[in-house]
């Protein structure tokens, strides 16, 4: 396309991203030390929060079996929490808005 310059990524011929898609952009991220809790941050209100998952701890640790916490999100406030008690792994959140 004429006047369209900069980074284009294409598979199987279809375009997946050029300098106009809207990529996100990471606000920031928190342990959760392996307890339930909830982060405040006013970018929240920005766009559509996503987030993603990252255990500290292997699950294969002495043999245990451990959880990670489920997330939600609520205006401005991130929260997560672990359902099954003890069985939990510290876990970092890392978050962002589309």
């Amino acid at each position: 396309m004429a006047g369209e310059w900069g980074m284009r990524i294409k598979r199987n011929g279809a375009e997946e991203m050029n300098p106009f898609t809207n990529m996100g952009r990471i606000i920031g991220q928190v342990s959760t030390n392996g307890v339930n809790g909830s982060v405040t941050d006013a970018g929240f209100a920005t766009g559509v929060v996503e987030w993603a998952l990252t255990t500290l701890e292997p699950p294969s640790v002495l043999g245990s079996t451990g959880y990670a916490p489920e997330v939600s999100i609520s205006g401005t406030t991130l929260s997560w929490n672990y359902k099954f008690g003890s069985s939990t792994f510290n876990t970092i959140i890392t978050y962002w808005v589309r």
